[in-house]
């Protein structure tokens, strides 16, 4: 039996995330990927909890986008709630905001970016990979201390965002080049 190689990024780069969001035709779909990668937001603080969850999590509201301030109010796990941020590269606009709540089952939207990811990337995502591409992106390439990204994801342990941004072997060649 031929063994399944691992790869080293388990969530997508930004050129990556670019391309996902030039194939999804959806606006609703382009929304939900943009808030999981752009804020690192869980899909369930996107459209709510799933059925037989227990959380009491809201599904995210215009009101908690604030577009002046670049910044979203998240309400999320354990009924925390935590400030993240609107990335430069993937911003919301007006007419974004104005489609939110998003009235889509978690099911479909997961769905849909597992078949986008397969047939853009050729390979298949998880939603939730959008959320370790944000916490890599934060700290890999913009820099970001650890604690900064840890407030934005909402971690009540450092441990558990480090988990989320994985050293990508090249950009750390890279950067050990840098200068020489």
């Amino acid at each position: 039996m031929a063994s399944k190689q691992k790869r080293l990024v388990g969530f997508p780069t930004v050129e990556e995330f670019r391309a996902i969001l030039k194939a999804e035709k959806r606006n609703n779909y382009k929304l939900a990927y943009v808030l999981g990668f752009g804020s690192g937001l869980r899909l369930s603080e996107i459209v709510g909890p799933a059925p037989n969850s227990n959380q009491d999590i809201k599904p995210l509201m215009p009101e908690q986008v604030n577009l002046n301030n670049k910044q979203i109010k998240v309400f999320g796990k354990g009924g925390k709630e935590r400030i993240t941020t609107i990335n430069p590269l993937f911003p919301l606009r007006e007419s974004m905001i104005k489609l939110l709540p998003l009235h889509i089952e978690r099911r479909t939207i997961q769905k849909a970016f597992g078949r986008t990811t397969e047939r853009v990337l050729k390979r298949k995502l998880h939603f939730h990979s959008l959320r370790h591409g944000f916490g890599n992106h934060m700290v890999n390439d913009r820099g970001l201390p650890l604690p900064m990204v840890q407030g934005f994801l909402g971690h009540s342990r450092l441990d558990t965002t480090g988990i989320y941004t994985k050293a990508n072997p090249v950009q750390a060649i890279n950067k050990v080049w840098e200068g020489f």
